[in-house]
């Protein structure tokens, strides 16, 4: 069976090496038993959203997230259809804000009902999180200027480090298939149980039998947790 990955603006929204995140999650699907296709679609190419089993944005500068907007809303319907239909999605870094109502001064998609406030200074730091209605940590930094407001489901609880805002003690939002944080670079091979869960998503997609097949990866385990170890020292 086939899986279609779409790395969405692959070229101007790798800031801190989010191709990573394409590369594990292929992996991983191949050991799985899919036949995986990565299609890296940037600015004026031509897409048909339908096709993808996950679609993954990361992280850029401003500059490049203001072009990116302009781009993607003639993708808007396509995008709200894809959310609508459980695909997943993974946006991290700033890229989830597109789908907002905003980014700094400029109108978001609006897919989700969610605000960006933007500060001069930048908020930085590690961070550690706990999934809500999972029993799993994840680990990571976030680099950002903005603090993020919604009434949503949000995606992670904060146990140390910085969250969406000064009000509240959660990170990211979550709507069916979709996920968004601010958390920068390979958080799938960081993570492995996030990774994980979205792996079964779209095996389940694909093929309502799926069952996961249980793996061992010692070298991913072994990193979240000495990552892990070392941010709750921080703590």
């Amino acid at each position: 069976m086939e899986a279609n990955i779409l790395h969405l603006y692959y070229d101007i929204l790798n800031l801190y090496g989010e191709y990573g995140n394409v590369v594990i999650m292929k992996k991983h699907l191949e050991e799985q038993g899919f036949t995986v296709n990565v299609d890296k679609k940037t600015i004026g190419d031509t897409i048909d959203f339908q096709k993808y089993s996950f679609i993954y944005m990361g992280c850029g500068t401003e500059k490049n997230l203001s072009h990116v907007l302009k781009d993607i809303r003639k993708y808007e319907t396509q995008i709200r259809n894809c959310i609508a239909n459980k695909t997943v999605i993974l946006a991290t870094g700033n890229s989830f804000e597109v789908f907002g109502k905003n980014v700094e001064k400029e109108k978001g998609l609006g897919i989700f009902d969610f605000e960006c406030v933007t500060f001069e200074d930048r908020i930085t730091g590690d961070v550690i999180y706990e999934s809500l209605n999972d029993n799993y940590k994840v680990v990571g930094s976030i680099n950002k200027m903005t603090e993020i407001y919604h009434n949503m489901l949000p995606l992670f609880k904060v146990q140390f480090g910085i969250g969406e805002n000064k009000k509240n003690d959660f990170e990211g939002v979550n709507y069916l298939n979709f996920y968004g944080t601010h958390i920068l670079g390979p958080v799938l091979s960081r993570n492995p149980e996030f990774l994980k869960k979205l792996i079964i998503e779209i095996g389940t997609n694909l093929d309502e039998k799926f069952k996961y097949i249980e793996k061992e990866y010692p070298y991913e385990e072994t990193s979240h947790q000495l990552i892990l170890s070392e941010l709750e020292n921080k703590k």
